[in-house]
C-alpha cells in the first residue's frame, strides 16, 4: 500500500516524466463534446492512478494528482490526493488553431519560460497546449508568464484547469 507521503517522495526523487506508465481514461466534462481523454498515469491500486502529465482537455486535475476512477466507461473520477501542481491550458488564436508547427514553436518557447518556475510542457495538439507548474511558485508568477504569452500571440487565451470549480467558477482552494 502506497501512501500520499511515499508518492510525493517518489515523485521528488524520480520525477513524474521518467516513471513507467500506462494511460488512464478520464472524463472530459466541461465542453460541448464530452468524452474521455487518455492521460499518462501510473497505477497505484485497482482504480487509483497518479497522473504523470496534465491533460489537454479534462479539467480539475494536474500532473501528480492521484485519482480514483469511479466509472471506467465514462472516465468519471474523484481526486484522492492533490499533487501540488497547477495545470494551465493555452489556446492559440484562430490563425494558429490548426497549425501544428506554430503550436510546437509556442509550446517550446513557453516551456523555456516556465522551466525556471519548475514547470513543464506536458501535452500539445494543434491549437492547444497543456503545462504543469508547481503551485508553490505562486499564482502571480504563473499569471505573469501566461499573460505575456497571450500578448505575444494574438488571439491566444489561457486558463487554469484545476484552480476553479467548472460549475460555479469559485476557487477550489486545494492549495491553501
Amino acid at each position: 500500500m502506497c501512501g500520499a507521503r511515499e508518492l510525493r517522495r517518489s515523485v521528488r526523487q524520480n520525477g513524474l516524466k521518467h516513471m513507467a506508465h500506462e494511460h488512464v481514461r478520464i472524463a472530459v466534462k466541461d465542453t460541448t463534446r464530452p468524452g474521455v481523454e487518455q492521460v499518462p498515469a501510473r497505477r497505484i491500486r485497482d482504480d487509483e492512478w497518479q497522473l504523470l502529465r496534465s491533460p489537454l482537455y479534462a479539467t480539475e486535475v494536474a500532473a501528480g494528482d492521484v485519482i480514483r476512477v469511479t466509472n471506467h466507461d465514462t472516465g468519471e473520477f474523484e481526486i484522492v490526493v492533490r499533487g501540488g501542481n497547477v495545470c494551465v491550458q493555452l489556446y492559440l488564436g484562430e490563425s494558429d488553431i490548426d497549425d501544428a508547427e506554430a503550436t510546437m514553436r509556442v509550446a517550446w518557447a513557453l516551456a523555456r519560460d516556465i522551466e525556471p518556475l519548475g514547470g513543464s510542457m506536458d501535452a500539445q495538439t494543434p491549437g492547444l497546449i497543456a503545462f504543469t507548474i508547481p503551485v508553490k511558485v505562486g499564482f502571480p508568477a504563473i499569471e505573469l508568464v501566461f499573460a505575456a504569452a497571450a500578448d505575444r500571440h494574438p488571439g491566444a487565451e489561457w486558463q487554469y484547469s484545476n484552480v476553479y470549480d467548472p460549475a460555479t467558477g469559485d476557487p477550489l482552494g486545494w492549495w491553501e
